[in-house]
């Protein structure tokens, strides 16, 4: 069996001591004292004593070669564990006989190598223990002088839970990579069929208020005019007709109006300003049709917001027409209207605006379809409307980065809310 590691060859020739490396212990440069002498054996001693120490204790693998044999002379207790020889196995074997270093050309370069430099290095070096087990393993290898002779030393280090922990993160990295590019290749596609379907959108805009609403028009006025004109010669029926047809187009042109009202709230440039939020409900309350059927009232005076007048008086408009109308047949609509502020999580003020009302109310099942286009929850001949007016009231508060809001019960009315930025 075959792997990419280097093997130390029986052909090379060993340098010279001192040729590469510094020796362990250096030799005094004059004969010592008897004194000197048993100082420096002591403290020889002592220093043989401490790597004798760290070598045992070492986690990491440790053989001393001899460069002659290229045999093991030693093995640290690490070393053995990691292999799963004992120590008397290993000494006396070569470094191929026990799973390192089989390539024979990798090896005599590595040697080679060595000879030069009195050192190598292997990062990713396969090690099989006795059990049969593969590691990856660290190699590095010196050459050094010990009391003029040469020793290679051998340190293994065992990388195995690194390595695949290396390559769990490089797959979770391709992955992820993966998952990017398809989900870029999907908001693409997205983002083309909503290009698409924004310019259909233009296309029915542009039709529904030329190619449909110019004749509409025209035929409310003429169905107006056989009312004014002709009604002491038509019989009943003949005037029922007409008056379906005049209710019939009036809401189809309110139809239109607030699906060109969505369109704008949709794609007109917004300019965000602070807005008296105190005059735009008054003004709007002044200017409501029927609004002596319904009863307002404001409590207090509403603050400045930041905002944009435009869709915050399609917000205002909306929630009001639906508080007055949404009400049990004889039942007067009161319709109160308050402001508090709230402080955000990064202690900014807003102001939270309460329009309440003592309307039919919702119920629970309905309460996620009612922002929705073209939502009718009551029939037409029960209640008019287009079902769009949630719709923009909802889009015109995304636009300006308002929040909106509901409670409500059936039978006990409901509390709308639209909350900006104070002013």
């Amino acid at each position: 069996m075959k792997h990419s590691g280097p093997e130390l060859s029986t052909g090379a020739e060993i340098p010279q001591a001192g040729a590469c490396a510094q020796p362990v212990v250096e030799p005094a440069s004059s004969p010592p004292a008897h004194t000197d002498g048993l100082e420096s054996r002591s403290a020889l001693r002592d220093s043989e004593t401490r790597y004798r120490r760290l070598f045992e204790a070492a986690r990491d693998g440790i053989l001393i070669l001899d460069p002659g044999t290229r045999k093991i002379s030693d093995a640290n207790p690490f070393m053995s564990e990691l292999l799963g020889y004992q120590r008397e196995e290993l000494v006396g074997k070569e470094l191929w006989e026990i799973g390192l270093l089989k390539d024979e050309a990798a090896s005599r370069a590595a040697f080679r190598e060595l000879q030069r430099n009195c050192f190598i290095r292997y990062e990713d070096l396969p090690l099989q223990t006795k059990a049969g087990k593969r590691h990856e393993v660290e190699f590095v290898s010196n050459l050094y002088d010990e009391e003029g002779r040469n020793v290679i030393q051998c340190n293994i280090r065992d990388i195995t839970e690194r390595k695949r922990t290396e390559d769990v993160l490089r797959r979770t990295k391709e992955t992820l990579a993966h998952q990017a590019a398809e989900q870029e290749r999907l908001l693409a596609e997205r983002t083309a069929r909503l290009r698409e379907m924004v310019g259909e959108l233009e296309a029915f805009s542009y039709c529904v208020s030329h190619d449909m609403r110019s004749p509409l028009r025209s035929m409310q006025g003429f169905a107006q005019s056989l009312l004014d004109d002709y009604s002491a010669k038509l019989d009943e029926q003949a005037i029922n007709y007409l008056q379906q047809i005049m209710r019939s187009a009036t809401r189809l042109d309110r139809l239109i109006q607030d699906v060109l009202s969505y369109r704008s709230v949709l794609h007109a440039p917004i300019v965000m300003a602070p807005v008296d939020s105190d005059r735009l409900m008054r003004d709007l309350i002044q200017t409501y049709p029927n609004g002596h059927k319904a009863e307002f009232s404001i409590e207090g005076t509403l603050p400045k917001v930041m905002g944009n007048e435009a869709f915050l008086t399609q917000c205002f408009s909306n929630l009001l027409s639906n508080a007055a109308k949404f009400v049990s047949p004889g039942t007067t609509p009161h319709i109160e209207i308050r402001a508090e502020d709230r402080i955000n999580v990064n202690r900014e003020t807003h102001v939270r605006i309460w329009i309440e009302d003592n309307g039919i109310g919702i119920a629970s099942e309905d309460r996620e379809r009612i922002f929705g286009m073209f939502e009718r929850l009551h029939p037409a001949t029960e209640y008019e409307g287009t079902g769009i007016g949630l719709a923009i009231v909802r889009k015109a508060a995304e636009r300006m980065r308002a929040q909106l809001g509901f409670e409500s019960e059936l039978g006990k009315g409901s509390r709308f809310w639209i909350q900006l930025q104070k002013a």
